[in-house]
């Protein structure tokens, strides 16, 4: 079975980066760099999982992944935030509607 865990990389005001896996609590990572933060989020979350599978734990995430498009040339502010599918980011802007 594939599971999917998403996760968040954002840079803090500080200039430092936080990571953290959506829907799994208490599952995240710091680091100076983007890099150092997505390789220190998975190693958290491997101990994590490692840890549900030896204790009988859900390895289920529990989140809905979903993306807000903002389009600034929208007439209304509600037009302008819709809901889009993961598939819109690979797409190239010149065919993104």
């Amino acid at each position: 079975m594939t599971m999917h865990y998403p996760v968040i990389v954002e840079r803090e005001s500080n200039g430092t980066f936080s990571a953290w896996v959506a829907g799994l609590p208490g599952v995240y990572a710091a680091a100076d760099t983007a890099a150092a933060a997505k390789r220190a989020i998975r190693s958290a979350l491997i101990a994590h999982l490692d840890k549900l599978e030896t204790s009988g734990g859900d390895l289920t995430p529990r989140a809905d992944v979903v993306l807000l498009r903002y389009d600034t040339g929208a007439r209304t502010r509600r037009e302008s935030l819709r809901y889009v599918e993961m598939g819109e980011l690979r797409k190239p802007p010149s065919s993104r509607s």
